[in-house]
């Protein structure tokens, strides 16, 4: 293999995080057309918890090893494909369909079957969730000298309360802005309802990627650091 190709640099790595943040952030839409209880009455959530973690890792390396405003180039841009996305795919639901495939027609409506409100709702809590998790850490990463910012434990705790309070953002905004019983729609929810499933579902996410912070978001830091100062080559 020629060597050329096979080194990254850091420039490569932005380029990859990028699409990896616009994959799961448009398939999150997706995702989250199928509704999960785990067995319990207490946890409202949908499919879309399972990758949104990724989001919220990925914005925080950007701005650990670039810089707020790129992660906010990435963050808009990928809030505006995911409105396009899912406004064609709402259209293609009105497009007529062969008859021997009405069955897959019908299941492909059912998936994409969020109206404005909801769309419209994602994207907005999509967008305000993100800015306010990278601005957090951001902020955070501004405060402290560069020894601190070395910190291992201190890098875990920024990245645990910046994503606490933008997946809070996040989720809250999307169910008081979707499914607030205001009667505009046809699918609303109760208060306990949307409450229940703002906090399970910001409680998972929190987890999930607490968890994951010493084993990913960390080392893939470091690395891209060292990249970017010419120690290691990639």
């Amino acid at each position: 293999m020629n060597s050329k190709i096979s080194k990254w640099s850091s420039q490569d790595y932005l380029i990859g995080l990028s699409m990896f943040y616009a994959v799961v952030a448009v398939t999150m839409n997706i995702f989250c057309m199928k509704s999960l209880s785990f067995g319990s009455s207490i946890i409202i959530c949908d499919g879309g918890l399972l990758i949104s973690w990724g989001v919220f890792l990925i914005s925080n390396v950007i701005v650990e090893v670039w810089d707020e405003r790129t992660s906010l180039k990435i963050v808009t841009l990928t809030a505006i494909a995911s409105f396009v996305i899912m406004l064609i795919g709402k259209l293609i639901v009105y497009i007529p369909t062969l008859a021997d495939y009405q069955d897959q027609a019908n299941a492909y409506a059912q998936i994409f079957s969020n109206g404005p409100r909801t769309i419209l709702s994602s994207v907005t809590a999509f967008w305000v969730g993100n800015y306010v998790n990278v601005h957090i850490i951001a902020k955070i990463k501004e405060s402290l000298d560069a020894r601190s910012r070395e910190n291992r434990l201190l890098f875990f705790f920024r990245a645990a309360i910046s994503t606490l309070v933008g997946q809070l953002a996040d989720n809250a905004l999307f169910m008081i802005l979707a499914f607030a019983p205001i009667g505009i729609s046809l699918y609303e929810m109760g208060w306990y309802d949307i409450m229940t499933a703002v906090l399970s579902g910001t409680l998972i996410e929190l987890v999930v990627e607490s968890c994951l912070v010493p084993f990913i978001t960390i080392p893939l830091v470091r690395r891209i650091q060292k990249v970017k100062r010419g120690e290691i080559v990639a």
